[in-house]
């Protein structure tokens, strides 16, 4: 039996294996070719997304999980079986897969089982859902015996949840994320710069610059297409990249003020004494650490690698084998 851990993120899956580490981290994408009832797979992944951006003709692509959520039920099976026939290259494994599955706080019951069933057709046999929170969590060496605040900022969702110790008692998610980043960087390149920027150029701005320290001189060079249709080149600073995207987190921030203030008194002060966890690549912004702190006046705790938390702590939990933090259906 193969035993893998599997997140679903905004658009991406990522496979941790047993004894190997993450083995796969591939854009949710399928690329089909129809001729009359057959449907013949052409690529998953990393490839169907060259497809997906060339626009081949007669393929079409599909994204079938979004947001950990079905929305293709025929595809999304067809895609994991690929995946997991690509990624785990001893046949004989196939025959038997164990999964723990991460996903966000908020997916509905229905959704989970439609997620479950899907799986059990792409070749998993025994499944566990578990929290992204409790995930992220485990992959901390923190003393687990209190309530603590969970922020994982995805690209399209940000998921906050309240653990007791490694249980979860509560949990919220918001659309709301890296993809909103994205798109105030280009409107603030456009509107201040006349120019517009490719998603690409975008994503390697906020990656390369971007940070909530005040004073951060670091400057790059980008280009992009004026109104006349005529690539532009121009210079822009990490504080004009802050300026832009500031308002997400301090969003972010809010909500989590919103949440706490809604609880009682005792685990309030609880969370205020073990901080607040930050999970998720839109966490790896210098400065967060100092700015989350100043706003929220709550210790704040990020990983090494918030991008890699929740799958990392899923891994530990696979090889774990606890059984007191399984979402039960």
């Amino acid at each position: 039996m193969v035993e893998l851990a599997i997140k679903f993120g905004s658009n991406e899956i990522i496979i941790y294996r047993k004894g190997f580490g993450i083995i796969a981290k591939e854009p949710a994408y399928i690329a089909v070719e129809n001729s009359g009832n057959k449907t013949h797979v052409k690529a998953t992944g990393k490839k169907a997304e060259k497809y997906y951006l060339t626009h081949v003709k007669d393929v079409e692509v599909v994204q079938p999980i979004v947001n950990s959520e079905i929305v293709n039920e025929p595809m999304a099976k067809l895609l994991l079986k690929n995946i997991f026939k690509e990624v785990v290259q001893d046949k004989s494994a196939l025959i038997s897969i164990k999964a723990l599955v991460a996903v966000p706080c908020a997916l509905s019951e229905k959704q989970l089982l439609l997620l479950k069933k899907v799986l059990h057709a792409a070749g998993v046999s025994k499944l566990t859902f578990v929290q992204n929170s409790v995930c992220a969590y485990e992959h901390m060496d923190l003393d687990k015996t209190a309530h603590i605040m969970v922020v994982d900022i995805g690209k399209n969702i940000t998921d906050i949840s309240i653990l007791n110790g490694m249980c979860f008692d509560f949990g919220r998610m918001y659309f709301l994320g890296g993809a909103d980043m994205d798109a105030s960087l280009s409107t603030f390149v456009k509107d201040n710069y006349n120019i517009s920027i490719s998603p690409m150029q975008c994503e390697a701005v906020k990656n390369e610059l971007a940070s909530l320290y005040e004073r951060d001189l670091n400057r790059m060079d980008i280009s992009g297409v004026d109104d006349n249709n005529k690539l532009n080149k121009t210079s822009i600073s990490a504080s004009e990249v802050r300026v832009s995207i500031v308002n997400i987190y301090d969003t972010i921030l809010k909500m989590c003020t919103d949440i706490l203030n809604e609880q009682p008194n005792d685990i309030k002060e609880e969370i205020y004494n073990n901080g607040i966890l930050f999970a998720g690549g839109a966490s790896a912004i210098p400065g967060l650490y100092e700015y989350a702190s100043n706003k929220l006046g709550i210790p704040v705790l990020i990983p090494e690698e918030p991008m890699d938390a929740v799958i990392l702590g899923a891994g530990k939990l696979l090889s774990s084998g606890k059984e007191h933090i399984k979402i039960n259906l």
